[in-house]
């Protein structure tokens, strides 16, 4: 249609998307993401192969029309596909697929790029809309189909209410200028975002204006774009293979410079070279390094800002930031049209590329002042980043003696900190530091530095350890001691003398003295080690095992193995436990799972902090190890499924149903911290509301029995489950709700007060999927059981009083919460024979609770004794 109109469209184009991005953020606060989704794909399919059909008629404002929505398309397509890959992955599954997604989007371009130019020629130029038009409807087919396989795709997406208006510009601003204040990360990032998207509409106009210039048909530019963006995304994946390197190599703030030096290049090339070649060698560069180094650069950037400060500044750098910056780019396209021919647009532009430039100076020049800014103020995410990240952030030597400098003037706990995040980055000759902070702290973070020596930290290192460890102050820094100087290099640790320790009274002490002696020499103290296993002492036993373990020879596996099974070696259970794990048995967990329910805490802890959970199995008894007693194992146990191989957020979210508040407690943390998606979430909400109406039913079926104290208690439980079962569901939706107003629902819902309980429920539909609003619903209400109850029928199959009594009463035994089986016991107390089965009630006469195992018992002895007088 001719650049000429290009300013204008350029123009057009900015206003709409910022028209129609706040229109589509007010929609997805409505509308479920997969919904709009396949929506937009047919609508884009059509209004697409419906301009097909226009031009035969040759209407000029059709190719503008088609440029300006491509443009939208791609945009919207693309926000709501990553919109809903963020609702289907948690943290931990994003990690390992988003890059694999990522991958498949470029491997699909390339694909695309180089099939147009045969496709054009194949079907004709025109008919490629129509091409379009089956791709979309296939993108829409592949949407259809997940919604069928993964019906969390029609939950609500309505978190943030519908109440809550969109902020203005200018509440916006007064939101950051204090966050700007806080930190110039903030500002920069904010510079870093907005320049950018003034230069990119120049650069793009400068590009289509050369390339037309170039070409003068259509089926010349179809070829051109083809080949040209297909080399293009090809040389961007293999890019994208290395550029970890330019990240360890330069650091980040270097790394973010070569961007926008690269724009100064291309508009100076613009400048004094107008043509095609220009052209290529400026959007190829600048594509490249805007997806392969800039983009997952700034990302790094931005993940240094506490996940609370993110959710507020996100949105404005890619809402208002973007926008405006693109607007503003689009309008000096547009003014400069009357005045100037393109090439001298690089003129307005390379200042606003060389200001950008500058920003990155600045944060190059205070980088490390920066990072000690936020760590100071406790604005350092840590845990956002990966620890590949979190080497490129901290690269640079002014940033990491800055960091050694801070380490050495601070004490205890801080002092800490610093030393493993220098740990973590791999600094060289930290040892040093590591030395020199130990003379000055006190004796519990004496012990957290020397854990962190390395094996090469020399022979300085091994004459303060021994000086630490003959102290006698204190054994747990002894025993430390010993352990660190077996740590380093045989060639340092041979200055150490482990025999003046291996007659201590401590078995651990004398155990890690003889590790130290075995290392020097293992023809030697082979034997030494075997005679302390075969001692008579318990003490002398408890010195080999861990000798053993601490040795790496697999050859005292046999006799350890022995000693497990050998009643009077229990109390040193946990020794040989952690010695198997030192010697990385094989068979580990199939040892150490019989120890998972020993009446010793110290035995349990030991046999769970060396499990490693690779199964279900493991899995559901790790999480009922997460009621001990010990607050140690239920830590522990936290941390073992939280980290563990084997990961089943269904699962946990089954286990919800457990009737124990505190396993319930803490399967709502793991659930916050494993970030649980709305695929199990929908499940288990089906799940648990199956459950209430089940209850709901038990209840109502009761009421036939005849009344007495053991048939209501049975009802009042049954009722209390069924509430139990709602608070789950709105514990968990609270868990996906960003905003907190499911928790205020929560609190309503359950409040004693009538008011609040229906204005609860009101606002509850605006938050949930009508689907499981309409189910769950009828068990909140209480005014009509029976006709609750009759829609729970219509959507779940349920057990009840026409399936007989005895099925009935089964079925009630049949429960896992033993409250439930002893009142339904008492129950049986007052009914015939024939009403239940016998065979159930005798399996309750070995149960562990001791008043089901008594009630079973007279059950039984009511029966024979009723049976012998029948037979009298």
């Amino acid at each position: 249609y001719g650049v000429e109109y290009l300013p204008i469209v350029y123009m057009l184009n900015s206003i709409a998307l910022f028209l129609i991005m706040g229109a589509m953020t007010g929609i997805m606060v409505k509308v479920p993401g997969a919904r709009i989704l396949f929506y937009l794909f047919v609508f884009c399919g059509f209004s697409v192969a419906g301009i097909r059909f226009l031009i035969p008629f040759n209407i000029d404002l059709i190719y503008p029309a088609l440029f300006m929505l491509k443009a939208q398309y791609e945009a919207l397509l693309g926000l709501l596909f990553w919109n809903l890959a963020n609702d289907l992955f948690n943290t931990r599954q994003s990690k390992r697929l988003f890059s694999l997604i990522t991958a498949g989007g470029v491997i699909g371009s390339i694909i695309g790029s180089f099939g147009t130019p045969f496709l054009a020629k194949a079907i004709t130029l025109d008919n490629l809309l129509l091409f379009y038009l089956g791709t979309t409807l296939v993108g829409a087919v592949v949407v259809k189909r997940m919604e069928k396989g993964y019906p969390i795709l029609l939950f609500s997406d309505k978190k943030n209410n519908t109440s809550k208006t969109r902020r203005n510009l200018i509440a916006e601003l007064k939101h950051i200028l204090p966050l700007m204040k806080e930190s110039s990360l903030i500002k920069i990032l904010i510079l870093l975002t907005f320049l950018p998207n003034i230069i990119i509409p120049i650069l793009n106009y400068q590009f289509n204006f050369a390339v037309n210039e170039q070409y003068a048909t259509e089926s010349g530019l179809i070829q051109f774009f083809g080949y040209f963006r297909g080399s293009l995304n090809t040389i961007s994946l293999i890019i994208l293979l290395f550029v970890g390197r330019i990240y360890s190599r330069w650091g980040l703030p270097v790394a973010l410079m070569f961007h926008p030096a690269n724009y100064v290049f291309a508009f100076l090339a613009f400048l004094f070279r107008f043509d095609i070649f220009s052209a290529m060698y400026a959007r190829m560069s600048t594509m490249v390094l805007r997806v392969t180094i800039n983009n997952p650069a700034r990302n790094i950037l931005t993940g240094l800002i506490p996940e609370s400060l993110r959710a507020v500044l996100r949105p404005f750098l890619r809402g208002t930031v973007v926008r405006v910056g693109l607007l503003l780019g689009s309008g000096l396209i547009l003014i400069s049209e009357k005045f100037f021919h393109p090439r001298y647009l690089s003129i307005l532009a390379i200042p606003f590329a060389a200001a950008w430039l500058a920003s990155v100076l600045s944060l190059k020049k205070e980088y490390s002042k920066i990072l000690l800014d936020l760590i100071s103020k406790d604005m350092f995410d840590l845990k956002a980043l990966e620890e590949s990240d979190l080497e490129h952030v901290f690269n640079g030597k002014e940033i990491k003696s800055r960091l050694i400098q801070a380490f050495l003037d601070s004490r205890g706990n801080r002092s800490l900190w610093y030393a493993r995040l220098l740990k973590a980055l791999g600094i060289k000759d930290l040892d040093q530091p590591l030395l020199i902070a130990v003379g000055s702290q006190d004796d519990r973070t004496r012990i957290g530095l020397i854990e962190l020596l390395s094996p090469k930290s020399g022979r300085k290192a091994a004459s303060l350890l021994m000086d630490l460890a003959k102290s006698e102050k204190n054994q747990d820094l002894t025993l430390a001691a010993l352990q660190a100087a077996n740590r380093l290099d045989s060639e340092f640790s041979e200055t150490f003398d482990f025999e003046y320790f291996t007659h201590h009274h401590h078995p651990e002490i004398k155990a890690h003295a003889l590790i130290g002696l075995y290392r020097r020499s293992p023809e030697k103290n082979h034997s030494t080690i075997l005679s302390y296993l075969r001692s008579d002492a318990l003490k002398d036993r408890q010195t080999g095992v861990i000798a053993a373990g601490g040795s790496g020879n697999k050859l005292f596996t046999d006799r350890l193995k022995e000693m497990l099974v050998t009643p009077e070696n229990e109390p040193i259970v946990p020794d040989l436990l952690n010695a198997f794990y030192a010697l990385k048995e094989v068979k580990l967990n199939d040892l150490a799972r019989p120890y998972l329910s020993h009446q010793t805490g110290r035995v349990r802890l030991a046999a769970l902090s060396v499990l490693e959970i690779d199964n279900e199995e493991l899995l559901r008894k790790v999480i009922l190890m997460m009621d001990d007693s010990s607050e140690s194992i239920f830590q522990v146990a936290q941390k073992k499924i939280e980290t563990a191989p084997y990961q089943n957020t269904q699962l946990l979210v089954e286990s919800l149903a457990i009737p124990n508040s505190r396993i319930r407690k803490a399967i709502f943390n793991l659930l916050a911290s494993l970030n649980i998606k709305n695929i199990d979430v929908f499940r288990f909400a089906r799940n648990q509301l199956k459950d209430g109406y089940q209850y709901l039913s038990d209840a109502l079926s009761l009421e036939t029995f005849p009344e007495n104290d053991p048939r209501n208690l049975l009802a009042d439980h049954l009722n209390q489950k069924k509430l139990q079962r709602i608070e789950n569901i709105l514990r968990v939706l609270a868990l996906q709700d960003t905003s907190g107003e499911m928790k205020i629902i929560h609190r309503g819902v359950f409040s004693s007060d009538s008011r609040k309980r229906a204005n609860a429920m009101e606002a509850l539909e605006n938050m949930m999927d009508k689907r499981l609003y309409k189910e769950i619903i009828p068990l909140m209400e209480s005014s009509s059981p029976q006709e609750s109850l009759n829609i729970g029928k219509k959507r779940f199959q349920l057990i009840g009083l026409e399936s007989g009594e005895k099925v009935f009463i089964s079925h009630l035994l049949a429960d896992k919460d033993w409250v439930t089986v002893a009142l339904t016991l008492d129950l049986i107390q007052n009914h015939e024979p024939e009403q239940f089965d016998f065979h159930i009630i005798s399996e309750f006469i070995t149960s562990e609770n001791k008043y089901v195992r008594q009630t079973a018992q007279k059950i039984i002895d009511k029966e024979l004794k009723e049976g012998e007088q029948h037979d009298g």
